[in-house]
């Protein structure tokens, strides 16, 4: 075999953007025009066109193609995402700043929660958790903010492959369990770590929403738990959900 698997193309696929790149440049455009440009017959010209016609990504006007509002739909969740993960960044500095304790924002990857920023206020004991640290979803209030917004379907295939270990004595075990406590964060619109991934630490999160209710990230703030009693919760809270429409209006429109 020659090459490695991360040298790999599918020529099929490659033929496509190059197309899409002639349309680009083209359009409107027909067959002939477009083979013309790309040097590639008119048959696989038309065979690529009419594929990306069946998904979506064209319009055809008589004998004319044209790149539809479909790229414009792709284009606008990327934007949110990177707009969504600047945001998040520059929130989780503001947070860490306004409440002196440590706050955090994570997605999901691969089934587990992924730190995407973090940072310390002036009060945080110490926090040895770097950007990209992964741990299991229903340890956290962040992973648990992610898991309860995830679909049913992707859910339960997160918890079929890892499984639910425990992180103390307070993590949720139970499956039945674990669902109820992911019901309650979707109607009360937050999640809370009660030790359930280190006895001693408590966090509170919530999750970022795309215009479609989809999750894009979480956003929380953890500490001790002698510290993290209800009524400073609700104070956290507070500007938490401030901070969640902030990133939520900026990305959305």
């Amino acid at each position: 075999m020659v090459g490695s698997n991360a040298q790999k193309t599918i020529s099929a696929v490659e033929t496509s953007f190059e197309i899409l790149d002639a349309l680009n440049e083209l359009e409107p455009a027909g067959v002939s025009a477009i083979a013309e440009q790309t040097d590639i017959s008119t048959s696989t010209v038309f065979t690529h066109l009419n594929t990306l016609l069946t998904q979506g990504y064209l319009v055809k006007e008589g004998s004319q193609y044209r790149r539809s509002l479909r790229f414009l739909t792709d284009g606008g969740a990327i934007r949110q995402r990177f707009e969504a993960a600047q945001l998040l960044e520059e929130k989780v500095s503001e947070l860490a700043d306004i409440t002196g304790e440590i706050a955090g924002a994570a997605v999901e990857e691969r089934g587990y929660r992924i730190i995407l920023s973090r940072s310390a206020g002036e009060m945080a004991a110490g926090d040895e958790i770097t950007i990209g640290n992964h741990t299991q979803m229903h340890w956290t209030s962040l992973g648990k903010a992610l898991l309860a917004h995830l679909s049913s379907t992707k859910r339960s295939k997160i918890i079929d492959h890892h499984g639910l270990p425990r992180g103390t004595d307070r993590t949720f075990t139970d499956r039945a369990e674990l669902e109820n406590e992911l019901r309650k964060i979707r109607q009360q619109g937050y999640a809370i770590d009660d030790e359930e991934h280190l006895r001693g630490v408590r966090g509170i999160a919530v999750p970022i929403l795309d215009d479609e209710q989809n999750i894009i990230a979480s956003i929380g703030i953890t500490g001790p738990r002698s510290r993290f009693q209800s009524s400073y919760l609700a104070n956290l809270l507070d500007a938490l959900e401030y901070v969640k429409n902030e990133i939520e209006v900026r990305t959305q429109y």
